[in-house]
């Protein structure tokens, strides 16, 4: 039988001049991503166990990494030079200067965007990352990603998040057709994120015509606390709130991150996660959601190490699989690739 064709939805690169505190604060002495991660070791990952078996990778998508920026103030151009340069490595892996396939498999672009701005600083920023990104890269820049989670005080999350501005920029990306990733954490932040992200979601889409509401991209699961509970519960809630948000995707990916340590085998975590993925296809359902690996994230949490890509996919094809759910070979496909081709406009 023919290998399945994947579209990795969530992965990170990033050069060895920017692997420093300096350029990421949390790169802290010692831990093992503390290396450059360029698209070749990427596909040294995804094929070590993985492509010569069942699954072939055609494409991935590349989302920030977090890089540090100063205050805003002044010049947006000298301020904002850390998430730029990003853009501009981009531009360069597209320009094949680290190797020549990477054109070809580096699918969409989803650089940092300044949300917590006003709207005329976006607007601004935009046109600054066109011209950084040049006419190779720009294309592939599919949408923006502001995390979030990092607003870890409920009422400093909540000024932002249902202030006019934010909602004007959110507006602002679905006018220009770029899609906005959703970084939120329940585990480490409070399910008080999900709840007022939702609720975001909604103001952003009210009033706006069909065509030009933004779309939007939910990172992991939103790093569920899967210890269970009531807090599941909300959990639940949350999600499917946002679900009922139209042009919502959900992203299978970054659960390595949030797991129960003693979790060890594919099949145990595949077990573990019922729960929540029995929730998530019951309110996305499979043609809105997408794999997405979290690379090199995944290897820190992972049960594999440097080869946990590997047992990544091979979670998801346990969950894809399994007959409780019922799905068709369309419904795994979606999940695979069609889903993030579809979400991101991918060629």
């Amino acid at each position: 039988m023919a290998p399945q064709l994947v579209i990795d939805s969530h992965i990170h690169l990033w050069p060895e001049e920017t692997t420093n505190e300096e350029s990421h604060a949390w790169m802290t002495p010692g831990m093992p991503l503390l290396k450059p991660h360029l698209l070749r070791d990427y596909c040294d990952a995804s094929e070590r166990g993985g492509q010569s078996e069942s699954v072939v990778v055609k494409g991935v998508v590349y989302v920030e990494t977090d890089v540090c920026y100063d205050a805003p103030h002044g010049d947006l151009a000298t301020w904002a030079k850390g998430p730029l340069d990003e853009i501009l490595f981009l531009r360069r892996v597209m320009e094949g200067h680290y190797a020549k396939r990477d054109s070809s498999v580096l699918l969409g672009l989803v650089p940092w965007a300044p949300m917590d701005q006003p709207t005329a600083v976006l607007d601004e920023y935009l046109t600054l990352a066109k011209d950084m990104a040049g006419p190779q890269a720009w294309p592939r820049i599919k949408g923006f990603r502001f995390l979030l989670q990092s607003i870890t005080d409920q009422t400093e999350f909540e000024k932002l998040v249902f202030s006019d501005a934010f909602i004007a920029n959110l507006q602002l990306l679905g006018k220009r057709r770029f899609s906005f990733d959703i970084g939120v954490d329940q585990h480490s932040g409070g399910i008080w994120q999900l709840e007022g992200n939702a609720k975001a979601m909604k103001m952003a889409h009210r009033g706006v015509s069909d065509d030009e509401k933004v779309t939007f991209v939910i990172n992991h699961l939103c790093k569920p606390n899967f210890s269970g509970g009531q807090e599941f519960e909300r959990w639940c809630q949350a999600v499917s709130a946002m679900a009922k948000c139209s042009k919502s995707y959900m992203k299978l990916s970054g659960a390595f991150s949030e797991l129960p340590r003693e979790l060890k085998s594919t099949s145990e975590i595949a077990e573990h996660l019922k729960p929540w993925l029995t929730h998530v296809l019951a309110c996305f359902g499979p043609s809105r959601i997408m794999f997405g690996s979290d690379w090199p994230v995944c290897n820190i949490g992972g049960p594999a190490g440097e080869s946990s890509w590997t047992a990544w996919k091979d979670v998801v094809k346990l969950v894809l699989d399994d007959p409780a759910y019922s799905l068709s070979v369309n419904d795994r496909q979606r999940v695979w690739n069609g889903t993030a081709a579809e979400a991101y406009r991918l060629c």
